[in-house]
Order: structure tokens, then sequence, then C-alpha cells
């Protein structure tokens, strides 16, 4: 909101001034009095020394309700998703992302002990921590799905608006964020799997190999799903025409996997 072109219309020198243009109709209750969620810096929930300090609610999209503790995914407290997925007050967890549940928070106990206790508890000490996966999920709008990898379209990374707005570490919140309103349950039951540039390393396996998946461009472009405009059907039989191949064109035509081919012109 400081850069240029947003803080005239976003900062205000005063909290009336703020509240008179953004949110009139709630008078006295405007400014809120709870603090935010992180107040002085990004990542400040998961880079508080010696682990994270604080408890906040969250949403736990395994049991469809908000959680509360230390124990959230690490991810986020990170890279600024802490400003949408981590609160102070239960009730904005709750009405932003299970609006519709009755027994939301599930939990409201201050947790004392170690971040990663609530779930790790019936773990031999000698035995590895369960590998926490770290995918990437980005929307597919034809296809009314979304993508499990980082082969998204490069504008959704553009900035880190965009980044917020597209890009997503656990698949029900991208479909949530998407296809609320068009087909939740089927978003929710399948998943179309991309292809990441680089091999994540996991959450819990920070030193890992990153391996790069894709090491020439070319090779890899000629084994992707194109569209057979005149046979109504998608492809990957190596025999792509050479003006798909032009710039402006690729992003169009050519694709990691069939269903996205598919969904984007209607074959199949």
């Amino acid at each position: 909101m400081s850069e240029d072109g947003f803080r005239q219309e976003y900062l205000s020198g005063t909290f009336e001034d703020c509240c008179e243009k953004w949110f009139p109709q709630l008078g006295t209750d405007c400014p809120a009095d709870t603090p935010a969620a992180n107040p002085e810096a990004e990542d400040e929930p998961w880079m508080a020394s010696p682990y994270s300090a604080q408890n906040y609610y969250f949403p736990d999209f395994g049991v469809d309700s908000c959680g509360f503790g230390r124990d959230y995914p690490a991810w986020m407290g990170i890279n600024g998703y802490e400003k949408s997925y981590l609160f102070t007050v239960g009730s904005e967890c709750c009405d932003r992302y299970f609006p519709d549940e009755g027994n939301c928070p599930f939990e409201n106990t201050v947790q004392l002990d170690y971040f990663w206790t609530t779930y790790e508890d019936n773990n031999d000490n000698l035995v590895d921590m369960p590998i926490r996966y770290n995918h990437t999920f980005y929307p597919d709008l034809n296809a009314n799905n979304c993508v499990n990898g980082t082969d998204n379209p490069k504008w959704m990374e553009q900035d880190d608006e965009f980044k917020r707005l597209y890009l997503f570490k656990n698949h029900a919140g991208c479909c949530r964020q998407w296809f609320s309103d068009f087909d939740l349950d089927g978003c929710m039951n399948n998943v179309v799997q991309g292809i990441y540039n680089v091999e994540p390393c996991p959450l819990n396996r920070p030193e890992c190999n990153n391996v790069a998946t894709i090491t020439d461009i070319e090779a890899h472009r000629w084994g992707m799903w194109y569209p057979d405009i005149d046979g109504y059907r998608c492809k990957n039989d190596r025999q792509i025409p050479d003006w798909m191949f032009q710039e402006g064109y690729v992003d169009l035509y050519l694709f990691n996997t069939r269903a996205q081919c598919c969904a984007a012109f209607g074959y199949c």
C-alpha cells in the first residue's frame, strides 16, 4: 500500500479519515481494537526465536474449522501468508474460512510447549519426522480446478499481490478461493497434476538437494500437449506445428497435461 500509486488511495493521516472513507457503516466500531496478527515485521510468527512464540487462530482444512496454538503449518507464518492465515481473534478466522461451521474454532487452549508436540506426540525420538511436502497449487480457470505444480503462468507471480491471489500451499485453500461459487466439490475431489520446474524441498527437510525437472526447455516443449485444431482433440505425439512455438503462442497452445489442454479448447 505504500508503493507509488497506492499511497494516496489507501493510507490516511488519521483513523477518522480511514474509517469514514472505507467503513462508514461501522460507526464507533472503527477502527478495530484488536492488534494485527503481525504488527511489526513479515515472517515474525515463524521466525521468532527459538520457535514460534505466539498462539494464533489458523484454518485447519483437515477438520474444516479453525485451530489455535503454535502448531500452525510453517508456511502460514512466512512470505506474507500470515496476513491471510493467522488471526488473533477466532471469529475472524471462522468468518473468513468456515462461515457455515458451527463448531468453530474447535480449540481455544493456549499452547505453551513446542509447536510440533500436538501432532508428533506419538513418535519415537529416534524416528524421522514425517515428510511434510512443500506443494504449490494454482487455479486453472478453464478447467475449474487447481493444479499441483509450479508450471503456472508467469503473470501469477509477477508481484506479491498476485502471488497471494493465485499461488497456494494447500489444495483446499486454492479451491475455496477460486471455485466456491462454481463447483467446489468437483475441485476438492480432483487435482490436476502439473509439473514442478524445480523439485521442492519438504517443509521439514530444508537441506535437500533441489533438482531441476526441466533442463532442456526446447526438448520439454516437444513433449507437451497441444490442440489438434482440425481433429478436435488434444495430442502429445511430438508433431506440434511450428507456429505454436512462436512467441506469444506457447502459453496459449502448449500444456503440460491433457486435462488443461482439453479444458482450454473444449475437446476430449
